[in-house]
């Protein structure tokens, strides 16, 4: 029995590979790895167009004018269909029954087009400003099922509606239907197809799912980078069971079953975690952003130049994530790649500081050009026009160490490891830059990127892995607050601007410092004697251990205390405060008019009297009573002090109520409101309340286009000048001029 074992990673499978599925034959296709178990149950080689049903809303319209069949056009005695109308609602469509609602089936077919072209540009599901942009299928193939066994039915199942990139070759492409027992029919669907585009050689054929090799290799490249990566005991490899899922997956084969596969990748990154989890540091700890996860963080990350450790090289709109792996900048269709810079990469990159060892950096990538809505951000899984390059460098000398070269895939991430072995303790940059391909620069599509899954782990000469020294630091930085808080505190005593608190102060000094002083002497050995696997770190639980130790008995006391010191004196130089302010208000021209000139001045004294007592003694909350007290009071005498100037002191110059109407001045063009005395001159002033943008000013609240509040004044890019005479001032005789206005916003 002949069979064929497709290699290609895509759905698809490249060249002539015969005019029909055999059974027997294994196939790749988007949903899995397929054995052919029969002869095929539907195929159109295009003789003529039996089996096809147009779609069409042009009156008159037939087939034989949507479609042409070109002779020969696949190959010597296999025609091809190409389309003469691309028009979105042109198309035709195959309709599949199968005889089984439990079974499975491969449905394959080829096609060639332009270069650089795809079997799919869509804007469905476009929720943007413009409906009429919403479900617009060109150039599209879609195989969709429904229980209403009519084309135009409630869709429940879409088998594909992707895209692959077409070339003037022909390709191969599989897709599977997998059946789950409830009866469709299905529908292959060529919508609005470019008259550049040929499909021939429909086949739909019996399949059975066994186990897609390509998850196996997958997970044996993983497995075989960690377990390569240094001299690992072989009794570890062992005990961890490393070399026995590596033996297991082996042996996973043509016959071999999907069900047998799922349970042994499991079974394999677990054995995988455990091991890298206990042997290896991990060197992205401390921050979540740097595994560049999915965003569980409620709001949008936009514009952001840096993501944890990560700093993003991309133009302009660096990194976004609203609730999903970060994208490097979403460049909408009208640019080319990477916001008109195309030879530039789309990228990111950190720095750290690696000791000798081995290391794994390990990240995942995607790219893609943008689809027709600038608004949609719908990945056009059809073209591939990025390849992705992970590196590290050697900060000191430029050196790359290593660097690892992949094609980007559009829908799929793509993975990247980095074994490499760190000779020189220095800096590095770790990075990963996506760069696009020289035959897309021109393309002005817009592009996206995304990042994923980072992991940097390392396997030093250390004796303490990185928990454990993080655990160290941040012990470390606990002693280390609780130090510069009592320099602090012994600075706020020597000041000489703080009276009360000093001898509270200096004892809670005299008792931390004793205890700072003993935890400053312990050595990186008993410190981390002290760490325990369930560590978090915490100052308010107990599984912070030493970290929350060291607060609890000494860092959280001199913090309380400085806090306590500051406030209390705050609280006494707050009355300073206060009379400082009652003598400036005390100054002003504006009441020099007033009546109760002494009896500001006497609470004034009593304040300085008080002051001058109460600094000399210390904190008391009797203390603190008369403080608060007196700035209350000296309050009080400042709001008499003011109302002490005489009504006859006050002359109102202008007065305008904007609820008068604005009045045309046809000399000078402008509005005026007149008031009491003086006026308000208003250029470009509205008392309507106008549809159009030309109206800076305009008189009036309005909700629905009905004026609720005449009283308001609602100020544009216009001018407006209070008029009055100035020489009116010098008559008066008064202390004060007011101007006054109902409202003006």
């Amino acid at each position: 029995m002949k069979k064929r074992l497709l290699l290609s990673l895509m759905a698809m499978c490249m060249g002539v590979s015969g005019f029909a599925l055999s059974q027997g034959e294994f196939v790749y296709t988007p949903q899995g790895r397929f054995q052919i178990t029969g002869a095929n149950a539907a195929s159109s080689n295009f003789a003529d167009f039996t089996g096809w049903t147009l779609i069409s809303s042009s009156d008159g319209a037939l087939l034989e004018t949507t479609f042409d069949i070109v002779a020969n056009g696949y190959a010597d005695g296999l025609n091809s269909a190409i389309s003469l109308n691309d028009a979105v609602t042109e198309g035709m469509y195959f309709k599949f029954v199968p005889t089984n609602s439990s079974a499975s089936y491969v449905v394959s077919f080829k096609m060639k087009g332009a270069a650089l072209a795809s079997i799919r540009l869509t804007n469905e599901g476009f929720n943007g400003s413009n409906a009429s942009l919403g479900d617009v299928l060109k150039n599209c193939v879609k195989i969709e099922g429904n229980a209403d066994n009519v084309y135009g039915g409630t869709t429940d199942v879409v088998v594909c509606n992707t895209g692959e990139e077409l070339t003037e070759d022909w390709q191969t492409f599989n897709y599977a239907i997998v059946g789950d027992g409830i009866s469709r029919t299905y529908f292959l669907v060529l919508k609005g197809m470019q008259t550049t585009v040929e499909i021939a050689d429909l086949q739909i054929a019996p399949a059975v799912q066994i186990a897609d090799l390509r998850q196996r290799d997958a997970m044996l490249e993983k497995l075989n980078v960690y377990k390569n990566c240094y001299e690992w005991d072989a009794a570890l490899l062992e005990d961890m069971g490393i070399d026995e899922v590596i033996e297991l997956l082996g042996k996973i084969g043509d016959e071999s079953s999907q069900s047998e596969l799922d349970e042994l990748l499991n079974t394999a990154q677990e054995a995988l975690d455990a091991f890298v989890n206990e042997n290896m540091d991990d060197f992205l700890v401390g921050n979540n952003d740097n595994y560049l996860g999915i965003k569980t963080t409620s709001g949008n990350t936009q514009k952001v130049s840096n993501l944890g450790d990560w700093t993003a090289t991309t133009t302009g709109r660096a990194f976004w994530s609203n609730g999903g792996y970060p994208d490097l900048g979403h460049y909408q269709r009208g640019s080319k790649w990477n916001y008109n810079d195309p030879t530039s990469a789309m990228g990111v990159y950190m720095q750290k500081t690696l000791e000798k060892g081995s290391y794994v950096f390990a990240i995942e990538a995607k790219a893609a050009m943008r689809e027709d809505a600038s608004q949609s951000w719908y990945v056009n899984e059809g073209l591939k026009p990025a390849y992705g390059v992970a590196y590290i460098v050697n900060v000191e000398t430029t050196d790359t160490i290593a660097t690892v070269v992949k094609d980007l895939d559009p829908v799929k991430f793509t993975p990247f490891y980095i074994p490499t072995t760190i000779v020189d303790s220095c800096a590095y940059v770790i990075g990963f830059n996506a760069y696009c391909k020289e035959a897309y620069q021109d393309l002005t599509l817009g592009s996206v990127v995304y990042v994923a899954n980072a992991s940097l782990r390392g396997k030093t000469g250390n004796q303490y892995n990185q928990k454990q020294l993080q655990y160290e630091a941040d012990v470390r930085e606990q002693i280390t607050a609780g130090r510069n808080n009592l320099e602090t505190a012994k600075e706020n005593i020597a000041s000489a601007d703080y009276y009360w608190g000093k001898l509270e102060l200096q004892t809670c000094v005299d008792s931390v410092e004793t205890k700072i002083a003993a935890y400053e002497l312990w050595d990186q050995d008993s410190i981390i004697a002290t760490y325990q696997e369930d560590y978090v770190k915490s100052t308010s639980a107990e599984t912070g251990y030493m970290v929350y130790e060291v607060y609890q008995t000494a860092v959280k006391d001199i913090i309380a205390a400085n806090r306590k010191f500051v406030a209390v004196n705050d609280t006494l130089n707050s009355l300073q405060v206060a009379i400082d302010d009652a003598k400036t208000t005390l100054a002003m021209r504006l009441y020099s008019a007033a009546t109760g000139t002494a009896d500001l001045q006497s609470a004034i004294g009593d304040a300085e009297d008080l002051y001058a007592t109460k600094k000399k003694q210390d904190y008391s909350e009797e203390n603190a009573f008369f403080i608060t007290s007196m700035i209350e009071a000296l309050s009080e005498a400042v709001d008499a002090f003011k109302a002490s100037v005489p009504a006859e002191a006050i002359t109102t110059i202008v007065d305008i109520d904007f609820e008068n109407e604005a009045a045309l001045d046809a000399e000078t063009g402008n509005y005026v409101i007149a008031g009491a005395a003086g006026a308000m001159e208003f250029t470009h002033f509205s008392t309507t309340n106008p549809e159009g943008e030309d109206a800076p000013f305009q008189q009036g609240h309005w909700d629905n286009g009905e004026q609720k509040w005449k009283g308001y004044l609602r100020v544009g890019n216009g001018t407006g000048v209070v008029n009055f005479d100035p020489t009116v001032e010098g008559e008066m005789g008064t202390n004060i001029l007011k101007v006054a206005c109902d409202f003006y916003v």
